[in-house]
């Protein structure tokens, strides 16, 4: 019930659940993005799959490890709630928002209690986490080493930052197109 009010919170404000968003829609890696939400949605499919057929795959300790889970899902809803409270985007941040996403999908395979699903996100979850942190950063870092190139040429004094993503967008489709 909380994950279903907590995913209703991030609709309302507007929140990407698979990015911080942080950075402009256009710049995210739609691939990326694509394999992590098939690879949560598919997580909920094995999750009740083990409860309801792989009876054998459960971990036991019930109800231990799905109470773990539970606080679990509390903390990294508490965490990603923080990673936007910063009023600079920073590395730590976008670290803290994809760390709370990790720890999101720990707490759905612990709260299932399914051993293949721990194994799931391990193996397939975590390095998707990963490489959207390092791309998510890699994209920022790009946009404010544009910044800092277009105060030195055009002494832009003040940072005027929707202009500025419209014309690094604008830079990065050109880039796109030539290709």
């Amino acid at each position: 019930m909380i994950f279903i009010i907590w995913l209703g919170v991030e609709y309302y404000e507007r929140h990407l659940f698979f990015q911080t968003g942080f950075l402009p829609i256009a710049l995210y890696n739609w691939p990326l993005r694509s394999l992590f939400a098939l690879f949560f949605y598919s997580s909920f499919i094995i999750g009740i799959s083990t409860i309801a057929w792989w009876h054998k795959n459960q971990i036991g300790l019930y109800p231990f490890i799905q109470i773990i889970g539970f606080a679990l899902l509390i903390f990294s809803i508490f965490l990603r709630r923080q990673s936007f409270k910063g009023k600079k985007v920073t590395e730590e941040n976008i670290s803290q928002f994809y760390l709370s996403t990790l720890l999101l999908v720990s707490s759905i395979a612990l709260g299932y209690g399914s051993k293949f699903l721990i194994l799931y996100v391990i193996i397939i979850g975590f390095p998707l986490i990963y490489l959207q942190r390092r791309y998510e950063y890699k994209q920022f870092k790009n946009f404010e080493d544009f910044v800092r190139s277009r105060q030195k040429n055009d002494k832009i004094k003040a940072k005027d930052h929707a202009n500025l993503w419209e014309k690094y967008i604008d830079k990065q489709l050109k880039k796109k197109q030539k290709k």
